[in-house]
């Protein structure tokens, strides 16, 4: 998708965001969603308008006497924060965490989402860290093998070298000058392993 359709055509609205959404089956349609808990008739989808002027949809009981209404994102674990009174608690629309995830999945660093959105960069930070976590738990419960021959999974070899107090706790710098065989002086330099073997 390009990013001209989709700032158009998914996140120029709440209601354009939504849809998408629902399409995808990320969020409930209205067939879908949980009968009112007043009642118990069928929810149905309408749209309300905000204090800004825009309008986003909701689920409303159709019931005259009833009319309860609760925001599409109940009951979603990714799209829904509550609070400890069980209230919808996420400062974000659904499309600036759209936003989020669209620049997550194209690998867009932190600092420059940071600049593009406006956003604090914990909430970046933590936008991510829950996208990522939707990724490990997708991997977790399929149950098939990571990688094959024509897409390896390739591991980090971490090599640690920083420099700790007393030289505790860290690997030796392998790109040290070799010691020359030729001194006899004994070299005292707080080994924390053993004789390192230098290469030719």
């Amino acid at each position: 998708m390009l990013l001209k359709d989709f700032y158009n055509n998914v996140i120029l609205n709440e209601e354009l965001a939504a849809a998408y959404l629902q399409e995808r089956q990320l969020l409930d349609a209205a067939e879908d969603a949980e009968p009112c808990h007043r009642c118990g008739s069928e929810m149905q989808q309408k749209r309300r308008r905000d204090r800004n002027g825009e309008y986003r949809p909701i689920f409303r009981c159709p019931r005259k006497g009833c009319q309860t209404s609760h925001s599409v994102r109940k009951g979603n674990q990714f799209f829904h924060y509550t609070d400890v009174n069980n209230r919808l608690h996420c400062n974000l629309s659904l499309c600036e965490i759209l936003e989020l995830v669209f620049l997550f999945v194209m690998e867009i660093p932190t600092n420059s989402t940071v600049t593009l959105t406006g956003k604090s960069s914990a909430t970046v930070t933590d936008w991510f860290n829950m996208c990522r976590e939707v990724c490990g738990s997708i991997i977790r419960t399929r149950r098939r093998m990571t990688g094959d021959d024509d897409n390896p999974i390739q591991i980090d070899e971490a090599r640690f070298a920083g420099r700790r107090k007393y030289n505790r706790g860290r690997m030796l710098a392998g790109d040290g000058a070799p010691v020359s065989e030729d001194s006899d002086v004994e070299i005292q330099n707080n080994r924390n392993h053993g004789r390192r073997i230098d290469g030719p």
